[in-house]
């Protein structure tokens, strides 16, 4: 797992559509450009958050 922290505040994914899912889940293919995506572990952390 990366720690890479990304420079976009947290604050500017408020309001944006999003999608919720657990590692593994499938996913649909389509792209939303700015689409909030937050992936969790089996346990419900936070993995991933990404854009798209």
């Amino acid at each position: 797992m990366s720690n890479e922290v990304n420079d976009k505040a947290i604050s500017t994914l408020i309001g944006k559509p999003s999608r919720v899912y657990t590692t593994g889940d499938r996913l649909t293919e389509d792209f939303i450009p700015d689409r909030v995506n937050i992936e969790l572990s089996e346990s419900g952390k936070i993995v991933k958050i990404w854009i798209g």
